[in-house]
């Protein structure tokens, strides 16, 4: 194989577009081809890349020059675009979460196994400096034996704001979110598996015994049946230890992303929002923080705020997507796969299942 990979990538969102702007800069990808079924959106990308366009997916899975394709579509798509992937004989990264069902996820894993083609799971905060580095820590000894590990990734979507009701009344570009059937639960699903992911990380990417949620289902605005406002799981791991996740659509005072890794002989504190050298107090806002992922909204930066010097490197994004190339041209497999998506989503789906009957949940989860 050459020194770079063919890329592609299909949904041209939020977080598409960023993936779209390093697949075009990343010194192991040549952009071949992009898909999105919304024609303005793909001329935009088209001309501001250079590349060729593609509205019908199964056509640019035809190009012989696409060796992987960057998966970014809603979460019921995630499954039917990976298979479809794998029989092409493409490499596949998902956003998260993996899937809607474990049925699906399953298939996926079938799929990419049988395809023999390398399949990554992208969780930026696995590869997000910071939090890779605490990870390094853990391993190398410089905690002791880590017991505990809380994570919180939130949200402030603002009750009552025009955000909040452009996505209740569908006129926001993530309105999807609140559809059950293309979504499969609401906040959990949505972004706590992003915690999820990572303290299973810290962990070694053990086994989880069981899990236990409280949910709560509407906090803003009314929102349909499943798709809840906040989620709290306290998750029982192998070898004594024990994870806490947070997330919520309104937590007030922004984004948020911070994690706390305990262990007998020491202690890590980290956030990846709030922990810099510089402090804003704005009255109107400067549409800057959270901008490589979230289009910026009234509520982010007003008021005191944090921007993160060089935030698109200290998310993440680029270091997944650089080492899932790098799998490729080195024929290994990428640290956070497939596997990593299914055992987070099982945690999910077995704290939906924790809420509804008030009880701690066993794993594993049918």
């Amino acid at each position: 194989m050459s020194e770079k990979v063919g890329t592609a990538i299909v949904g041209l969102g939020s977080v598409g577009s960023v993936h779209v702007d390093w697949l075009s800069q990343i010194p192991e990808s040549k952009l071949v081809a992009i898909c999105d079924n919304r024609p303005d959106v793909l001329r935009a990308f088209e001309a501001k890349y250079k590349v060729k366009g593609y509205a019908d997916y199964h056509e640019m899975l035809e190009n012989k020059e696409v060796e992987s394709v960057t998966i970014c579509v809603p979460h019921y798509l995630h499954s039917v675009f990976a298979i479809e992937a794998a029989k092409a004989g493409k490499h596949i990264s998902v956003e998260k979460p993996l899937a809607r069902t474990l049925e699906e996820a399953d298939a996926m894993l079938s799929a990419v196994k049988h395809a023999g083609v390398h399949d990554l799971y992208m969780e930026n905060l696995c590869f997000a400096p910071a939090y890779a580095l605490a990870r390094d820590i853990v391993d190398k000894g410089g905690l002791g034996e880590v017991y505990l590990c809380k994570a919180l990734e939130s949200l402030d979507l603002g009750f009552g704001t025009k955000e909040e009701m452009a996505m209740i009344e569908g006129r926001a570009q993530i309105s999807w979110y609140l559809d059950y059937s293309k979504t499969g639960g609401g906040q959990l699903i949505t972004t706590g598996c992003h915690p999820i992911q990572y303290v299973r990380y810290v962990f070694g990417q053990i086994p989880a015994k069981r899990v236990h949620a409280e949910i709560i289902e509407q906090i803003g605005a009314p929102k349909p049946k499943g798709i809840e406002d906040m989620a709290l799981v306290t998750i029982r791991f192998q070898d004594n230890k024990v994870g806490e996740i947070e997330t919520s659509f309104y937590s007030t005072g922004g984004l948020e992303d911070k994690a706390e890794i305990y262990g007998n002989r020491g202690t890590i504190l980290l956030d990846l929002y709030k922990r810099n050298p510089i402090l804003v107090h704005s009255q109107v806002g400067y549409g800057m923080l959270g901008q490589s992922y979230f289009p910026s909204g009234s509520m982010t930066d007003k008021g005191w705020a944090f921007p993160v010097p060089g935030e698109n490197y200290t998310l993440g994004y680029y270091h997944e997507i650089r080492h899932f190339l790098q799998s490729i041209l080195d024929d290994t497999r990428p640290r956070v796969n497939f596997d990593d998506g299914r055992a987070t989503l099982e945690i999910i789906k077995a704290a939906y299942e924790s809420h509804r009957t008030g009880r701690v949940v066993s794993l594993p989860f049918e």
